[in-house]
């Protein structure tokens, strides 16, 4: 009983809000992707066939390091991505890859539903306009409060609410 209370207070709003102030003390925000459940369905298949397939095979070289590597891969993706607000800079991190965009250097920030390729685990998703016409989407789970802290930082920052 007592641990359940203690889990339902750790993700009421009062918690969530006293750890983001504790967050921004420390110099950074930390935004995880947002995860839809078909994404979900598509890494788990990848895994399948990267882990499961392999050990049905004979040919263990070529069939079994490839695809250890392509679903060691894929697990970073599905674990490590996510977005980190310093107080100069985005940092993204999407698997094995990290990039950093300079937060003066956002143009504009548009809320889109995209399913192409990007660092990104979410069809709802941000779009980035950075450095004269450089672009990629990120999905943080809590995009309002993603673009509020990139706003403290670049108050020019244009907005475009797609809805």
């Amino acid at each position: 009983m007592e641990e359940k209370v203690r889990e339902e207070w750790s993700r009421s709003p009062l918690m969530e809000k006293s750890n983001a102030i504790n967050r921004r003390r420390s110099g950074y925000m930390y935004f995880p992707s947002k995860k839809d459940g078909w994404m979900g369905f598509l890494h788990l298949i990848i895994l399948f066939l990267c882990f499961g397939l392999p050990i049905l095979s004979d040919e263990w070289v070529w069939i079994f390091v490839i695809p250890l590597v392509l679903g060691v891969v894929n697990l970073l993706i599905w674990f490590r991505t996510g977005y980190r607000v310093e107080a100069e800079e985005v940092v993204i991190y999407y698997g094995p890859i990290t990039l950093r965009v300079p937060i003066q250097e956002i143009e504009r920030v548009a809320f889109i539903k995209s399913p192409f390729v990007g660092p990104a685990l979410s069809v709802d998703r941000v779009g980035i306009t950075y450095s004269a016409s450089k672009f990629l989407t990120v999905s943080p789970r809590n995009q309002e409060e993603f673009l509020q802290v990139l706003r403290e930082s670049n108050p020019h920052l244009i907005v475009d609410r797609r809805d």
